[in-house]
């Protein structure tokens, strides 16, 4: 068995994790008609044949119809849902991942004219500067209504085959309670921190009860949102302690900082130019105070630092869900002794901009990735051999270079100018990246450069 910490098995509860790498829930914004048909499952299936220990889907799944997503995500609160993600966890767990999902309610993160033009939501009137829907403030029987939606969504995840879920507190509805800035209500679900946390573990009650102790339970949820009046970080560590000591949850899953504006948002999600794990030490505090199954992901990029998070006891389970993105086969490359081979993560953040624009998720630097059924990433031989020359050593002749010697036998490869990788625009790669802000941008050009090396490509610069 190999000593590297990464690779070692984890027992959650009755659950035996292969490794330590996971990905966390995000939305690619790949379903069809709200629902995870064939590229949302490829798109999965491909992490998991890699070797990846847990995928959790969606980012995050909606559980009520007055919960529209802004852009596509999956509607949990359709039945017709578990059959979808029943062929998506069966074909996981074929591969040896476990597979989970978020669930969520978006409450004031939507807007009222999405889906059906039902009234937005939440437990006071503030509106959030993101979506800038007015909420209708929550009564007790919308209250009521929501822990259903919740309930029911689990149990169709049940159903479905799925190993558990993890419920979404971050700038949601679950946090919208949590938070002071956010929740006007009297008690019982206003006021006190207890009282603010009544609603979310009234969900979890309702879901351990219809689904049993087998069916695994998280919450994935900010342990100080870093802002005036908001939760603080004394906040954060008591409600670490109050879901551990509730007895209702197997693990949970920190971030740090708020979304209701971009600048927030950024700070959760970093950027290039941000440092890499800015919560990794955040995170560890967190499982110092629990003693907990804690999980975390924010801007870890490269194995030595997921290695370093595992090593030093900082998780138990490390998200690496952008990396995953870049290259879907980081893991087994990690099984054999071939990291230097993993497509880097370049912190474009092309993946979300293209959802937050109404898109689906696609990768700067992979282009197979959201396209594995139509452009698998096992590039598949030409029927007939042939040499091929490449003019130009931009990134995109280096990457013309690759997918060639990928297809056909090695041919030369001429770059106009000396520098392999320097052009890309009219000022070129190497002059954008100049500033410390954008130098994690180059990263494809050594990786292609690598590539080139082990392929036998030839070159003639300044040809």
């Amino acid at each position: 068995m190999s000593n590297d910490p990464l690779l070692q098995p984890y027992q959650l509860k009755h659950l035996t994790l292969k490794n330590r790498i996971m990905i966390t829930s995000h939305e690619p914004a790949y379903p069809e008609d709200g629902m995870p048909k064939d590229r949302y499952r490829a798109y999965h299936v491909e992490r998991a044949k890699a070797g990846v220990a847990l995928t959790m889907t969606a980012g995050s799944a909606s559980v009520s119809r007055d919960s529209p997503p802004v852009f596509n995500n999956i509607l949990a609160w359709k039945d017709e849902v578990t059959g979808w993600m029943k062929k998506l966890a069966d074909e996981c767990h074929d591969e040896g991942c476990a597979v989970m999902i978020q669930l969520t309610h978006l409450g004031r993160r939507t807007r009222w004219d999405k889906a059906d033009w039902l009234p937005v939501v939440s437990p006071g009137h503030e509106r959030e500067a993101a979506h800038r829907a007015f909420p209708k403030k929550m009564e007790d029987w919308d209250i009521a209504r929501i822990i259903g939606d919740y309930v029911d969504a689990a149990e169709r995840m049940k159903a479905a085959g799925l190993d558990g879920i993890e419920i979404q507190a971050y700038g949601h509805l679950a946090d919208q309670f949590w938070s002071p800035l956010t929740n006007d209500l009297d008690g019982p679900y206003g006021g006190s921190l207890d009282n603010r946390l009544r609603f979310t573990f009234e969900i979890l009650e309702g879901i351990r009860a219809r689904c049993g102790g087998d069916f695994l339970l998280g919450v994935r949820y900010t342990g100080d949102e870093d802002l005036p009046g908001g939760l603080t970080r004394e906040d954060g560590l008591a409600i670490s302690r109050k879901l551990k000591d509730s007895g209702l949850v197997d693990f949970l899953n920190v971030v740090k900082g708020h979304i209701d504006t971009d600048a927030g948002l950024t700070d959760v999600i970093p950027v290039q130019g941000m440092r890499n794990a800015p919560h990794l030490d955040f995170a560890g505090e967190i499982r110092a105070a629990t003693d907990f199954p804690t999980f975390h992901a924010a801007k870890i990029p490269d194995v030595a630092t997921a290695r370093h998070a595992i090593a030093a006891g900082k998780l138990d389970m490390v998200g690496m869900t952008r990396a995953h993105l870049a290259d879907p086969h980081l893991v087994r490359k990690v099984i054999e002794g071939r990291e230097d081979e993993i497509r880097p993560c370049v912190g474009a953040n092309y993946c979300l901009d293209r959802i937050y624009q109404g898109g689906m998720a696609l990768c700067l630097h992979n282009p197979s990735t959201g396209r594995e059924i139509e452009q698998p990433h096992a590039i598949a031989k030409a029927p007939a051999q042939k040499r091929v020359t490449v003019v130009g050593a931009g990134p995109a002749g280096m990457e013309a270079a690759r997918v060639a010697a990928e297809r056909l036998r090695p041919g030369a490869f001429r770059a106009g100018h000396g520098d392999l990788g320097a052009r890309a625009g009219p000022r070129g790669l190497r002059c954008r990246a100049e500033g410390a802000g954008r130098r994690q941008r180059t990263a494809g050009r050594p990786w292609r450069a690598r590539r080139h090396r082990r392929q036998g490509l030839g070159r003639a610069l300044h040809a």
